[in-house]
């Protein structure tokens, strides 16, 4: 795994800053590229720790068949992709920090995820109102 180092994150946030101002945009816009990218980062490290708890699960159930040749290869590369999940992890996670340091720069605020709308909208209310002549 990489060390990240100071001056990496810094290099990355400035890169990241450069990009967004040269597009000339207004603060509305320049917001909105910044937020796109938390959210973006963000699913990202969700996803792969999804992915890693997926695999991690598949060894768990391969480790009381240890012994058998098939099982102890199928392992060998579940650890060697579990490995590599790692530090793709940790490449996602510099990414993040980098993207919510610009944010906060670019707004003077700490982005956050929010959470998952857990209702359906009724939308204008047809299938409400349409009932009544079913």
């Amino acid at each position: 795994m990489t060390k990240n180092n100071k001056t990496s994150s810094t290099n990355l946030v400035d890169l990241k800053l450069a990009v967004i101002k040269f597009h000339n945009a207004n603060v509305y816009t320049e917001t909105n590229i910044a937020r796109d990218a938390c959210f973006t980062s963000h699913n990202s490290l969700d996803f792969k720790a999804k992915q890693m708890a997926d695999v991690a699960a598949e060894i768990k159930d391969l480790m009381p068949q240890r012994g058998s040749e098939v099982a102890d290869v199928r392992i060998e590369k579940l650890l060697t992709r579990y490995d590599s999940m790692e530090m793709e992890l940790y490449d996602l996670s510099i990414r993040h920090e980098a993207d919510l340091e610009v944010y906060k720069q670019i707004t003077g605020e700490t982005w956050s995820a929010r959470p998952r709308r857990t209702h359906k909208s009724s939308g204008l209310g047809l299938d409400e109102r349409l009932a009544k002549f079913a």
